[in-house]
């Protein structure tokens, strides 16, 4: 059976994370990571004909950040 999640459980979790120093709001503070998404963008430019439908790629930025926090000890 699922848990059903409340209103604020969202919010609760989160200022959890900023207690814990979350690295990726660490990160967030020192770097803009949008001055990244051109270059990425142009990076992963696909051709539209070829699309076949499916699901919509993830966010080149947010894939940038994983990458990022992966390297990180």
């Amino acid at each position: 059976m699922s848990k059903v999640r409340g209103l604020f459980d969202e919010q609760i979790r989160l200022e959890k994370l900023s207690k814990k120093q979350d690295p990726l709001e660490r990160l967030s503070s020192h770097i803009d990571f949008e001055y990244f998404r051109k270059p990425l963008e142009k990076f992963f430019e696909k051709e539209t004909e070829d699309n076949k439908g499916g699901r919509p790629a993830y966010d080149c930025i947010l894939m940038f950040k994983i990458l990022i926090l992966a390297m990180m000890p």
